[in-house]
């Protein structure tokens, strides 16, 4: 019997020496791009700073010690063709999976995106709600901070911008729509059901505001969590004539005083967490006209207060405003900058919505002091940590 034999055809030299200098390329790659830069694709929103390069301190045994570690982080977050790897990921498991839930990010209809993260469909549906001692927290946390500022001849307010999902929930999927029940009572309403009832601190609601608004141009972006620049002069606003109460000569600002108007552009912080650009088409800008005052606008991001290293950022008018503003905001309060500003001597930002830091309230010389605080970020908060932080009487 003989054996049979299948000769093999013989591959070239030259094709393993391909292979070969492929998969060489490939290694090498990274290493390229982490020393010359050569991936220029947008970073992706992670919600957090990248860790800092380390840096060798001889005089320290404890930073030599730290010294791996820092340098494992260090690479973890800027290993060559990082930025374009996780963009891939994102629009593979997006495009391939349909999933947008590891995202944290809940696609609505006709392009609209929304936060998906810190509980949104239980709070925008009402099935999480507040305890009764959860309502006397922030009852006691608000006239804490307006009966100390009060002593002192300051006036408190309280803004709670809502979220976008509140203003524009007829973009939200239909699966969510239809959820919704009759009766619904967000944390929000239940709150401010409460402090009529049983407070006199001065809080701003301003979705129905916005919501008046939306009908001339619309007041949240797209892409994004935040409200467009329309949305925060309308806010702006709507704090300037809540103040005039109290100060007859604050006077809001118009449309009129502005030349605004929409320009196209990309992306968004919820955009950038499913690794897209899509066209942005709520962005506005807003260009002052001849009748309002030049701002000088300083920033400080070093800031040591209650709660940590934090960004301060002071607009200054020279016109002949007398009123000073100190106002403790998350990313929100951003678009409402040179509108108060506008209206005061001095308006100073510090960019955490937790705070209420005295020593920059009184260096400062505040008339008037805000909490902005976020929905999103009002629904989840822990009022009895903040009264601590503030360690008032």
């Amino acid at each position: 019997m003989k054996s049979e034999h299948i000769i093999q055809p013989k591959r070239g030299a030259w094709g393993d020496f391909l292979l070969m200098g492929i998969f060489v390329a490939l290694l090498w790659l990274p290493t390229v791009d982490f020393f010359t830069g050569i991936d220029v694709t947008t970073p992706p929103g992670e919600n957090r700073m990248p860790a800092p390069k380390p840096h060798f301190e001889r005089q320290s045994l404890e930073a030599i010690q730290r010294l791996p570690l820092a340098t494992e982080n260090y690479f973890n977050d800027h290993f060559g063709f990082r930025k374009r790897l996780i963009r891939w990921c994102l629009q593979w498991k997006a495009r391939l999976y349909s999933d947008q839930s590891c995202y944290k990010v809940v696609v609505g209809q006709h392009g609209w995106l929304y936060t998906g993260e810190l509980q949104m469909v239980e709070h925008f549906l009402g099935i999480a709600k507040f305890t009764e001692s959860q309502l006397q927290l922030w009852q006691k946390l608000f006239e804490k901070r307006r009966d100390w500022l009060a002593a002192r001849g300051i006036k408190y307010l309280v803004v709670i911008p809502p979220d976008k999902h509140n203003i524009y929930p007829e973009e939200l999927p239909a699966w969510l729509q239809s959820a919704v029940p009759a009766n619904r009572e967000t944390k929000l309403d239940q709150f401010l059901a409460y402090m009529k009832k049983n407070s006199t601190v001065e809080i701003l609601d301003l979705r129905q505001p916005l919501l008046a608004a939306k009908k001339i141009a619309p007041t949240y972006l797209q892409n994004d969590t935040h409200w467009n620049l329309f949305g925060g002069f309308v806010a702006s606003r709507e704090i300037v004539k809540q103040l005039s109460g109290d100060f007859p000569d604050l006077i809001p600002l118009r449309l009129e005083d502005f030349a605004w108007m929409n320009e196209p552009a990309v992306g968004g912080d919820m955009s950038r967490m499913l690794g897209l650009q899509p066209a942005e088409k709520n962005y506005f800008v807003f260009r002052p006209g001849p009748g309002l005052p030049m701002l000088a606008t300083n920033e400080n991001r070093a800031y040591k207060s209650n709660w940590g290293t934090k960004l301060v950022v002071s607009v200054d008018n020279a016109s002949d405003k007398r009123h000073r503003l100190v106002v403790f905001n998350d990313s929100f309060g951003i678009a409402l900058y040179n509108f108060l500003g506008y209206r005061f001597s001095r308006a100073v930002f510090e960019g955490d919505d937790h705070e209420f830091c005295q020593p920059l309230i009184l260096s400062n010389g505040a008339d008037v002091v805000i909490n902005e605080i976020v929905e999103k970020n009002f629904n989840v908060m822990d009022p009895e940590e903040m009264m601590k932080m503030d360690a008032l009487p």
